[in-house]
């Protein structure tokens, strides 16, 4: 700490988050891995049960079904606009134990649902508990590593999203077979009672400004009786200036919906990234219904093909793992060792080939009713595209709002969050209109005009749209 006249600034001295043992830094991040792999799981558990559901219930509508995945989908990515602001006000550790916690009991509540409504009702509330883990998650990354370690964390802790929702369809089909659907919401809940036991030990806050914000009011109380503490004002290096609780609750609270309007490199990788997610849901919620209309599979056997997607997922995610941090060392060496957040775009260019290339793959396989083998290897290829896009995207925005990260990870999941919700929605229209070979040229159409352009455009212009932005690049 330092003193120059009456003002007592408080700064880390050594004691910075990027500077913990790897021992807690990993402790962290295994409590927003769990919750992270688990909340997607809970998000498509229910798919193989709709019927079940829809039976029991006496519902009718081809839409009312893929809602129990949709509402959970919807509030699941646009709870961060809420939660990625107010975890840069109170802090990651709240929100992420206040956001289980409150989808632990409103998912334990929908296994007891006695109607559609209420089901959808606490699905859409669960979802948006289980929000918080995604609004912190990434965020937390950018907390205790540095721009160098991230390529690993950042893998794992994409994978589980992805990961969890492939195999999520898997336990909801034997337990469909096997058991009732009441069954998925309570195995997930008893899982999430475990984890926040866990959390509850070992989790810890990461967030430096409230971590100097701590030291602050620490430092207030030692120095209390002073003669002259009442004249000194304490400051950490992130306050503003005369700036009231409600003016930085303002702030923080409406930054994302103010990044997706007025920064360009957040708007170019919203609708990227809002269009694949949309992608992996429409097939993740539609895979089942193949194997059971098409190869007429028993439904607990043909969850089993969702193994497939989960190997693309995997492989992605090894890709990103293995390669990410070595591309960006070797263009910082380049670059005569200035790094620069474009060095995390080189891997999006094959992965946005993949996604259209598997596509089509698997659309042409699944309507001529190829060997089982043939389309399980073409939905692998669009779920591992999409995983390294993922990644790449976050790896990006932490490095270009390092600050405020789970803003601008909030402004990315508005879109997110729209197209989650709306894709599985119209899929088994497009599907029954165009057939699996058209419905999924269309979508591979629009992910090759969509996306490919993408990582050229900020390669080349991103520095510029950077430099235009008062958020970017902020130190920490």
């Amino acid at each position: 700490m330092s003193s120059e006249k009456s003002v007592i600034v408080v700064d880390f001295e050594g004691d910075h988050p990027q500077d913990w043992p790897q021992s807690r830094k990993w402790l962290i991040m295994v409590t927003v891995a769990i919750p992270l792999f688990l909340m997607p799981l809970s998000s498509t558990i229910t798919t193989p049960a709709e019927e079940a559901i829809a039976a029991e219930f006496n519902v009718t509508s081809s839409v009312t079904g893929p809602l129990a995945l949709s509402l959970f989908l919807l509030m699941y990515c646009l709870g961060p606009i809420l939660l990625g602001p107010l975890s840069e006000l109170y802090g990651r550790l709240p929100v992420l134990q206040a956001g289980n916690l409150f989808y632990f009991a409103f998912n334990l509540a929908a296994g007891f649902s006695n109607s559609m409504p209420q089901l959808l009702v606490f699905r859409l509330l669960s979802g948006t508990g289980a929000s918080a883990s995604l609004a912190v998650g990434a965020s937390m990354i950018g907390d205790v590593f540095r721009k160098e370690e991230r390529g690993l964390p950042v893998a794992l802790v994409s994978m589980g999203p992805v990961l969890g929702s492939c195999l999520g369809p898997i336990v909801g089909g034997f337990i469909a077979d096997y058991s009732t659907w009441h069954w998925a919401f309570y195995a997930t809940s008893i899982a999430s009672g475990a984890f926040l036991f866990l959390c509850a030990i070992m989790a810890r806050e990461s967030y430096a400004p409230v971590l100097l914000q701590c030291k602050k009011q620490k430092g207030m109380k030692e120095h209390a009786r002073e003669k002259d503490a009442a004249e000194s004002v304490w400051k950490t290096t992130y306050e503003k200036e005369n700036e009231t609780l409600g003016q930085r609750y303002r702030r923080t609270l409406l930054r994302s919906l103010y990044f997706l309007c007025t920064q360009p490199i957040v708007q170019a990788l919203a609708c990227y990234y809002g269009y694949l997610y949309g992608i992996v849901y429409l097939l993740l919620s539609s895979f089942s219904n193949l194997w059971k209309d098409q190869y007429h599979m028993k439904l607990s056997i043909g969850t089993l093909n969702y193994i497939a997607p989960c190997i693309g997922y995997i492989f992605g995610a090894a890709v990103c793992a293995f390669l990410t941090d070595r591309v960006y060392r070797y263009q910082v060496a380049k670059n005569n060792g200035v790094g620069k957040p474009e060095f995390r775009l080189p891997m999006m260019v094959p992965a946005s080939l993949l996604v259209p290339i598997g596509l089509l793959w698997f659309g042409w396989s699944a309507e001529y009713k190829s060997n089982w083998i043939i389309p399980d290897l073409g939905i692998a290829l669009p779920l591992m595209g999409a995983t390294i896009v993922f990644q790449c995207v976050s790896a990006y925005l932490l490095d270009t709002f390092p600050v405020y990260a789970a803003s601008a990870n909030g402004a990315v999941y508005i879109l997110r969050g729209l197209t989650g919700f709306g894709f599985p929605l119209f899929s088994p229209e497009m599907y029954s209109a165009l057939g699996y070979g058209w419905g999924n040229s269309i979508l591979a159409l629009l992910a090759l005009v969509v996306g490919c352009p993408i990582p050229f455009i900020l390669w080349k212009y991103g520095e510029k749209f950077r430099a235009r932005s008062s958020y970017a690049d902020q130190a920490k």
